[in-house]
């Protein structure tokens, strides 16, 4: 029985540092990428209702996933460039795990990274994932990280 009380502590202690992610963490320059935002659990024990995720620059022409039971809808600034795709209408409960998808094209320079910020809105409260790191700060130090996608060289396909 002693034994299992650090294990569990190491379990509720690694959820709750879970934040948004990007399922895979990198993406070529010039190529299409499948942006899968991946969301653990809702704010405050309570299910998350909507998620905002802005699109960085160098993430361009935005196509959506639909997701059944959620409104999808693409933001755009005045000159018509999107700027955000929000998924709204929903229920997440907060034990429940969900990704949210939008694929778009690469423009960025190889070696760059693009931060996706994330506002995620429950029944009881909001997070926003906005921190970025700074030069040579970990990411994972954050209270509240962006989720981050390493530009590498080359197009890997459409």
């Amino acid at each position: 029985m002693l034994k299992m009380i650090p294990v569990l502590s190491l379990l509720l202690g690694s959820q709750a540092l879970a934040h948004v992610s990007l399922e895979n963490p990198q993406a070529a320059a010039g190529s299409y990428y499948k942006a899968v935002v991946r969301v653990p659990h809702g704010c405050d024990a309570t299910a998350t209702t909507s998620l905002t995720v802005h699109l960085p620059k160098g993430f361009t022409t935005p196509k959506p996933m639909p997701k059944p039971g959620w409104d999808v809808a693409v933001e755009t600034d005045t000159s018509g460039v999107a700027t955000a795709v929000k998924f709204s209408g929903g229920n997440l409960p907060d034990t429940f795990y969900d990704e949210f998808v939008i694929r778009a094209k690469i423009t960025a320079p190889a070696n760059s990274t693009l931060y996706f910020k994330v506002s995620q809105v429950c029944e009881k409260g909001q997070i926003d994932w906005f921190d970025i790191p700074a030069p040579g700060q970990d990411e994972h130090e954050l209270a509240a990280p962006a989720a981050s996608l390493k530009i590498t060289a080359g197009a890997s396909g459409h």
